[in-house]
């Protein structure tokens, strides 16, 4: 691979939680002084080892926390004239609508970048406008309506119990816990009016889909990649730290807290070896469709549920999903047979190809006719 020049771009600006678990020495969950959390690398460790992975590769490496700040922002990408910036920027002024933004600056100011297009980004934040879209494709979903700020659920609703209620427009779990799923109409009510009244924002009610949770990632363009499938198994009898029962999902505090009940209620398997061959192809070729019609790119995450019966919905797709070493994606990296450098160093590789392909675009119809006009007019002048 030819030696280019990368600049790493990431967003933080309040203290990292790790750095306060191990200043304070936490060690032990305060439900159960038995158990021993697992170290969690601090995020700063976690770009140093993808800044490693990409100089691996032969690059030139520039790191930047751009802080929150959008002169930062512009600033180095002027300052340093990357060929590629490898996008690692979730959130801007705390907005995860501003996820979109970032990458739209990028566009404008013609630099490549690894990852997904803000159009893209801003599908599947937006989860019913992204079902919506995966229905039209012909693509498996389960049935479900939006409640809008303001309103309750509507007295004819045709969904069948139980039911999910989610904030429609947050990520990584925020919003769930052991209260979203709800099995009668007085639970459903105060569920949505939780998420609309907490979240200011509409609430997703979805018919729950109660079996097995697989995840597919993606990686690569011409074609899209499945990666081999992850699962994550949850166990019978789990309850939060509020002792209420866990129905079988991914919690915000499953996925983020390790000193959480919750955290304790589930475990990851990569790869998934007891599904049949022809179930494991479908969830990948559902998978990959889904890819393509949120005109996803480089690479992503679809989440997917087993009914009863065997027949897989998607829950959500996932753009730019984590990176981190420990994550789900890292995890299908290695199942697959890459190293996890090589997986980054291909990520900045698909925005490298951009980059030097840029001159090869195809023109578009106004540029065509203009330069059609103009070589008439030279012809006819001589």
């Amino acid at each position: 691979m030819q030696r280019a020049r990368v600049l790493i771009l990431w967003n933080q600006v309040d203290e990292d939680v790790v750095d306060l678990w191990r200043r304070d020495g936490r060690r032990t969950p305060d439900w159960d002084p038995t158990k021993i959390v697992e170290p969690w690398d601090t995020v700063l460790e976690e770009i140093a080892l993808i800044e490693q992975s990409v100089r691996d590769g032969g690059h030139d490496v520039v790191t930047v926390n751009i802080e929150d700040n959008f002169a930062n922002l512009l600033g180095v990408i002027e300052k340093e004239r990357p060929d590629a910036i490898l996008n690692l920027v979730e959130f801007f002024h705390d907005d995860l609508e501003h996820e979109m933004h970032v990458p739209a600056l990028y566009e404008l100011l013609g630099v490549s970048y690894t990852g997904n297009r803000p159009l893209a980004l801003a599908l599947c934040q937006k989860k019913p406008h992204a079902k919506a879209l995966l229905a039209g494709a012909g693509l498996p979903v389960p049935r479900g309506i939006v409640v809008d700020t303001g309103q309750a659920p509507p007295k004819d609703l045709t969904l069948r119990y139980p039911m999910i209620v989610k904030p429609a427009f947050d990520d990584a779990s925020g919003g769930i816990d052991a209260g979203s799923v709800v099995h009668d109409r007085a639970a459903l009510e105060a569920r949505v009016q939780l998420v609309v009244g907490e979240h200011k924002m509409p609430a997703l009610i979805e018919e729950y889909i109660d079996g097995r949770e697989i995840h597919c990632a993606i990686l690569g363009n011409d074609p899209p990649e499945p990666l081999p499938l992850y699962e994550m198994c949850f166990k019978d009898g789990g309850i939060d730290n509020e002792g209420r029962a866990l129905p079988h999902i991914i919690t915000y505090r499953a996925k983020w807290d390790p000193y959480s009940r919750d955290y304790y209620a589930m475990e990851s398997k990569c790869p998934v070896d007891d599904l049949p061959p022809e179930l494991v192809r479908r969830m990948q070729d559902i998978a990959v469709r889904a890819f393509n019609a949120l005109g996803c790119r480089d690479y992503a995450r679809v989440d997917m549920r087993l009914s009863a019966a065997g027949e897989p919905y998607i829950l959500e797709v996932n753009p730019n999903p984590d990176l981190a070493d420990g994550c789900a994606f890292a995890q299908c990296v290695r199942a697959s047979g890459r190293t996890y450098a090589q997986a980054i160093q291909q990520i900045v590789g698909f925005a490298l190809d951009r980059a030097r392909n840029k001159a090869k675009r195809e023109p578009f119809p106004s540029e065509q006719l203009l330069r059609e006009y103009l070589a008439k007019r030279t012809r006819s002048a001589r």
